[in-house]
């Protein structure tokens, strides 16, 4: 997608500990994770793509 990024935009990253997801879900060290860095929530499996996929469209509207 084409649009502006900022130093606080959330982004996908490998966890570096076990956790748990900000919908309940558990994931793993090494898991693929959503991360967003101004509130410190993370989402893994489904949740992490739908969160991903929301983050893109309401960023490609701002412009």
């Amino acid at each position: 997608m084409a649009y502006t990024r900022y130093k606080r935009d959330p982004y996908w990253k490998r966890a570096k500990v076990d956790g748990t997801s900000a919908d309940g879900s558990l994931y793993r060290k090494g898991e693929r994770v959503f991360f967003y860095p101004r509130t410190g929530a993370t989402y893994a499996g489904d949740a992490a793509a739908r969160a991903s996929a929301e983050f893109d469209e309401l960023a490609a509207l701002e412009g």
